[in-house]
């Protein structure tokens, strides 16, 4: 029973002539999104413009400074939009 089992085993083990052929890695490239720092002088925060006083010269004063100021923060979102590379703009 030993010696069959010793033939059987010995048989098997010849079967196999030559082992698989490794399978080679592929190499996937994965693009990489890049964000470059910003000027700080466009990241700085809007301007707040406080009231001073309860008037109606005052309620002018603050329309015309507070439209002044969201002018000159919607340039500084434009200048960052300008910064960003075509085809990334949303």
């Amino acid at each position: 029973m030993r010696i069959a089992a010793m033939i059987l085993a010995a048989g098997l083990a010849g079967c196999q002539t030559a082992a698989p052929a490794p399978t080679i890695p592929e190499i996937v490239r994965v693009p990489v999104t890049t964000y470059a720092p910003l000027p700080a002088e466009v990241t700085r925060d809007c301007e707040d413009v406080p009231k001073q006083s309860n008037s109606y010269g005052e309620a002018v004063r603050l329309a015309n400074a507070r439209k002044a100021a969201l002018d000159e923060c919607s340039g500084r979102m434009r200048q960052i939009r300008s910064l960003q590379p075509e085809g990334q703009v949303r």
